[in-house]
């Protein structure tokens, strides 16, 4: 639910951009105003972010979801029903830093609950849930119009994602990090991992990695100082590094202003129709890839992403660029965005998802899990933000040339050596970093 309502978040920009533009909005707002309801989520996840990495070693994940899921549902009602600028912007703030609180969390307890036999799986399910809120909000905001979407997508899935964690105990990394009975930590691996699993190695083995360098309530300051240690800084960079990419390779910002984009693209007389098709294809691709995930090398999969992606990002830039020439080839554009996004999500969207839950050490893990996202807030905020501003001085064509050029840098991060994490646990994949590791 976390990573759906996160998509939600970013694709709802796309739906209230284009109905508070309109000739028909309901809401009398500036450009510059709608501008800010859109980008200042990640301003909010931002702070979210901080916030988390100080209460989730504290609360553990799945304290944070149970008081956080209520305060995110509550922002989006005051967006629902909030009828002036300052209102719907204080909704927003509030559903931004409460997402911002338990995003980071829910991706690295998926790692850290989670067997090696299936821990890629369920982490690359992560970017099925985003793509399933992405296709939803759009279906929604063409169907129910922005405010009724905010109350569909706030109460209904916030209310499910705060049931469910009732029935959770939290992460047997997290208790024993903080010092709880042995008693709860076998509870806790038992629950994960089934009744005849070996509890008592897998408690040494955490022991073990979390080590001298382990810090119960170290500041940031602290968490980024232990950033010199090369077993640390390694895995750190990967994430930011792709990070980088995700937000401005093109498919992420083709999928949150859909609608916008959808209007310069022929084939359709609804912008929404392109988007829901979108996000459909998205979904579909996330969940196959989520499929064979296990069956596949991350350097083959990024490779793939690189070289595709460039080529549809070109493709699609130069479709803009001869528009007047090729009106009556409206579907290429329109091939080479579903072609951009695919990629993107069989590629580096799963990837990032599979990369966080692993890589992350144990000894800084909540702590510097809201180091990477504070990054990718800030980096989300640049890309909405800008985006308006740069079609307008660049046009559409000069934004996918930038994007063909992002795809390029990201087939030549494939060509480095990623960690081989197939059937390795959190511990095992700790030691790659201390020597030298190991190619897909």
């Amino acid at each position: 639910m976390v990573p759906l309502s996160v998509a939600a978040s970013w694709a709802f920009g796309g739906v209230f951009t284009e109905q508070l533009t309109s000739e028909d909005a309901d809401l009398a707002l500036t450009a510059s105003q709608v501008s800010w309801i859109v980008a200042i989520f990640n301003i909010a996840n931002m702070v979210g972010f901080i916030t988390s990495s100080h209460v989730n070693p504290l609360l553990g994940t799945v304290r944070l979801v149970q008081i956080f899921s209520p305060l995110v549902a509550a922002g989006w009602m005051v967006m629902a029903f909030g009828g002036s600028f300052w209102v719907i912007l204080a909704g927003r703030v509030l559903v931004g830093v409460s997402i911002g609180v338990c995003f980071g969390p829910s991706a690295t307890h998926v790692g850290e609950i989670s067997s090696v036999n299936v821990r890629a799986y369920l982490a690359s399910f992560l970017a099925v849930g985003n793509c399933f809120g992405i296709t939803c909000t759009y279906l929604f905001g063409w169907l129910l119009g922005w405010p009724h979407l905010c109350l569909v997508i706030g109460t209904g899935t916030m209310a499910l994602q705060f049931l469910t964690s009732l029935m959770f105990p939290r992460s047997a990394r997290w208790l024993v990090s903080k010092g709880h009975p042995l008693e709860e930590t076998e509870r806790s691996l038992r629950f994960y991992n089934g009744q005849s699993y070996d509890v008592d190695k897998q408690i040494e083995d955490t022991k073990k990695s979390l080590g001298d360098t382990h810090k119960h309530n170290a500041t940031l300051l602290q968490v980024l100082r232990l950033l010199k240690h090369r077993h640390n800084l390694i895995p750190f960079s990967l994430i930011i590094v792709m990070h980088v990419f995700f937000v401005f390779s093109g498919g992420l910002t083709a999928t949150s202003f859909a609608p916008i984009v959808f209007k310069d693209v022929g084939g359709f007389t609804n912008p929404y129709l392109g988007s829901i098709l979108l996000g459909v294809v998205r979904t579909v691709t996330a969940v196959f890839c989520a499929i064979v995930i296990e069956k596949v090398k991350r350097k083959t999969l990024l490779t793939i992403n690189g070289i595709v992606g460039a080529a549809a990002c070109l493709v699609c830039g130069c479709s803009f660029y001869y528009s007047e020439q090729l009106a009556d080839y409206g579907w290429i554009p329109l091939v080479s965005i579903l072609v951009i996004v695919c990629s993107m999500s069989a590629g580096i969207s799963p990837l990032m998802a599979v990369m966080f839950s692993e890589l992350l050490p144990n000894a800084i893990r909540t702590k510097l899990s809201g180091a990477c996202l504070l990054f990718l807030g800030a980096a989300n905020f640049v890309m909405m933000y800008l985006f308006p501003l740069t079609v307008s001085s660049l046009g559409m064509y000069g934004v996918f040339w930038f994007f063909t050029a992002m795809d390029l840098l990201t087939l030549f991060l494939a060509s480095f050596r990623l960690p081989h994490t197939k059937g390795k646990s959190i511990e095992e994949i700790q030691q790659l970093f201390v020597k030298k590791h190991q190619p897909c």
